[in-house]
């Protein structure tokens, strides 16, 4: 199903990750249970198979080990928990749980109000220097596809 992603990964410079460093899937429920929904099967997928990735000064937000949320900026669930402590992020952004936060003037957040019937979330881009916010991709797959190729 994501044999074109999974290539893209073989072959990229864009985007460091480490192999064996997937996600159990015990992880990804205690987080889905905490957030109230279930995450998207590509980043699922993703989660379990890479898990983890580097892509030029940012981290993709994975799911790290319950031993280690406390403290793990690069974890999806202790970004959202940091994230839900500011009123006003959360008065302005609602249904956002950020996906990818580099050290540049964009921010990148899944919009959990809007699920297809596949039950993937879009992914949001927020250009914090012109307060622009656009769909960037429909799925973390394609998400991921379009960075690649962005970057690489």
């Amino acid at each position: 199903m994501y044999e074109r992603l999974a290539e893209k990964l073989k072959t990229t410079s864009a985007l460091k990750w480490f192999s064996g460093h997937g996600a159990e899937e015990s992880w990804i429920v205690e987080v889905e249970e905490e957030l109230g929904f279930r995450l998207p099967p590509s980043y699922r997928w993703w989660l379990i198979h890479y898990g983890n990735a580097r892509l030029g000064d940012g981290n993709i937000l994975t799911i790290c080990s319950p031993e280690h949320r406390e403290y793990a900026d690069t974890d999806i669930l202790y970004m959202h928990r940091l994230n839900k402590e500011e009123d006003w992020l959360v008065e302005r952004f609602p249904n956002r749980l950020d996906l990818f936060v580099p050290d540049s003037d964009e921010l990148y957040y899944f919009d959990t109000a809007s699920r297809d019937e596949q039950g993937e979330f879009p992914v949001i881009r927020y250009d914090l220097m012109n307060d622009m916010i656009d769909t960037y991709a429909l799925t973390f797959a394609e998400f991921l596809e379009q960075l690649i190729d962005e970057r690489s």
